[in-house]
């Protein structure tokens, strides 16, 4: 049989040989060398902090910036607004002067026809007779330009001799109510005294009365009413009885719708 012999005492110097070093206590940590990264973390705090506040005042920054976008958008709203209303103020303006131009235009155009045949009649020597008168319109010509009709006046009659025939055109062409280059004679010729006297009863040829009437030269004279406003024709207006037209012109003097 086998026996199994144990020696106890040469395993213990084993077992001792074996035990575990001891543990040594925890090193104590250095703030003096720790304070390089105290220092980065406070500085990284602090950009931290930095950077949320600017972000915060940018925002808030923007946030006013875009109010008063809005509120000079409104604002400009209500200047285009007003200078659309002012436009068309402007232009309602502008319609009215140009109709009050143009009336006070055509007002200060007219020739009261009571006054032009009162110009003829003082113009008209006592040895010449107008029988007719004749009013046409024409068109004006190249030369004299625009588009308003022209009045002309066709005057028929008869005078003593050709030589009054000429004196009563002078005395025409001498008006400011007509223009002189147009006044001229159509036709001069001389025939029988246009006047009839009525011998019934006055037994003439009992009395060896014999009358002998002159002859006469029947005329045609045309001319045309001039472009002269009726506001620097007021002495001659007011001297041929056109007194209220006198008067409106002298009212628009005064209130600047008419230049004097």
């Amino acid at each position: 049989m086998y026996s199994l012999d144990v020696n106890f005492l040469k395993d213990r110097k084993l077992d001792e040989s074996t035990k575990a070093a001891p543990i040594r206590g925890a090193t104590p940590i250095s703030w003096r060398k720790q304070t390089p990264l105290l220092i980065g973390l406070g500085i990284g705090a602090a950009l931290m902090g930095l950077t949320a506040l600017l972000g915060i005042m940018l925002n808030w920054q923007k946030a006013k910036t875009e109010a008063n976008i809005k509120q000079l958008d409104a604002e400009i709203s209500q200047l285009q607004a007003k200078g659309q209303s002012l436009a068309e103020m402007e232009a309602k303006v502008k319609a009215i002067d140009e109709e009050v131009t143009a009336l006070v235009t055509v007002f200060n155009q007219i020739k009261p026809r009571s006054a032009v045949l009162q110009e003829i009649r003082r113009r008209t020597p006592p040895t010449v007779q107008v029988v007719t008168i004749e009013e046409s319109a024409i068109a004006p010509t190249a030369e004299e330009g625009g588009t308003q009709p022209k009045v002309q006046l066709l005057l028929t009659g008869y005078a003593r001799s050709y030589d009054d025939v000429n004196k009563f055109l002078l005395s025409l062409q001498n008006s400011e109510f007509f223009t002189a280059s147009k006044t001229r004679i159509q036709g001069a010729r001389q025939e029988g005294s246009p006047i009839n006297l009525d011998t019934t009863g006055a037994n003439l040829e009992t009395r060896k009365i014999k009358l002998e009437i002159p002859e006469a030269v029947q005329y045609t004279i045309t001319t045309q009413l001039s472009d002269i406003p009726a506001s620097k024709l007021l002495p001659s207006l007011a001297r041929n009885g056109a007194v209220g037209l006198v008067t409106r012109i002298k009212t628009l003097e005064q209130k600047g719708a008419v230049q004097p």
